[in-house]
């Protein structure tokens, strides 16, 4: 019998239980950069996934990987495979999350630590007493805005400081957030009673930003943002001091220490009980947004996104009250 053209091909491209399996293990490999990682993430060894990887490539009948310097590089049949694997991930998470119970009884939620203990935390109440079939367990951390960290880490919702979209989970809500220099009562009488430009000790969060976290980012950047905004701002910049935490920065502000840039969320309490207040008169500036995301959306009834909508209502209320102190402190 005669053999139809491309008959072993169709074949080796055929859906099965093996050739997802590998396919899955693949992803994992490109997406962590080394088989040792990937054998680490799966609790395999390095044998496995190397042969679950040459198998597939066997299959394919093309080269998904070369390797520089013991890290994995894509091909260009790799980086096709591993697009279309992204897009079926994102699109299973999808599918799967509208059989996820309506009345789910907790969320696991991330955010840096910051924002859980200056803003989230201290206002939970608000969300039980409209949602008392919803439990929160919350983990001040910080996470990648991925399909992967979040599916590794167990988190259903994680709650971003960045200005990109992430690539690869469900938005379900954004903020945007304004920033202005803050500083202590005393700190403020001091600069005002100055004859020239007041000297300035500037407080940074070197981590601004968490889509500028994993990449790396100038430990000036948050106050750059503000100084390019609001060019008019003057100061004698007489030192510079440094944290991993909004927080801290903004704890050693009420210390006398400096000025920090305060985003409007994050110093509501602080501003409300008088312990910090704006060090200009200038408007503030925006900043970047808060992203409520998710691996698995869920539909307008899920819990994921009746947290959602919480969180940007909850902002919005927050930072229309700093602003609103912010201007009556000014006038």
């Amino acid at each position: 019998m005669a053999r139809k053209i491309g008959e072993d091909d169709v074949e080796g491209y055929r859906v099965d239980a093996q050739l997802l399996s590998d396919l899955w293990i693949f992803r994992i490999a490109a997406r962590v950069g080394s088989i040792t990682g990937a054998a680490s993430r799966l609790g395999v060894t390095q044998g496995a996934v190397s042969q679950r990887v040459i198998r597939l490539e066997g299959r394919l009948g093309t080269t998904l990987f070369s390797r520089k310097n013991g890290r994995l590089i894509l091909t260009s049949s790799g980086e096709n495979v591993l697009s279309t694997m992204n897009e079926v991930a994102t699109k299973l998470n999808g599918a799967l999350s509208r059989f996820d119970h309506v009345r789910r009884t907790s969320l696991v939620v991330s955010c840096l630590p910051s924002l859980a203990m200056e803003w989230l935390v201290p206002r939970l109440q608000g969300f039980y007493q409209e949602n008392p079939d919803i439990e929160l367990f919350i983990r001040g951390e910080f996470n990648q805005a991925t399909v992967e960290r979040m599916e590794d880490k167990g988190i259903d919702v994680l709650i971003c400081y960045q200005n990109a979209p992430a690539d690869d989970v469900y938005e379900l809500g954004s903020f945007q957030e304004m920033i202005v220099p803050v500083c202590s009562r005393s700190c403020k009488d001091a600069m005002n009673a100055a004859t020239q430009d007041p000297q300035l000790i500037r407080l940074h969060d070197d981590a601004p930003w968490d889509d500028f976290l994993w990449q790396g980012v100038p430990t000036e950047a948050e106050w750059g943002s503000w100084q390019s905004a609001r060019p008019e701002w003057r100061g004698q910049i007489v030192g510079d001091r440094h944290f991993n935490l909004s927080h801290l920065a903004y704890h050693a502000a009420l210390s006398n220490q400096g000025v920090a840039i305060g985003r409007t969320v994050l110093v509501n309490r602080l501003i409300k009980r008088g312990e910090l207040i704006a060090a200009t008169s200038l408007k503030p500036a925006p900043g970047a947004k808060y992203r409520i995301v998710a691996n698995r959306p869920g539909d307008a009834r899920s819990a994921v996104r009746k947290f959602a909508n919480w969180v940007v209502q909850a902002m919005k209320n927050t930072q229309e009250e700093t602003l609103s102190l912010i201007s009556s402190a000014a006038e």
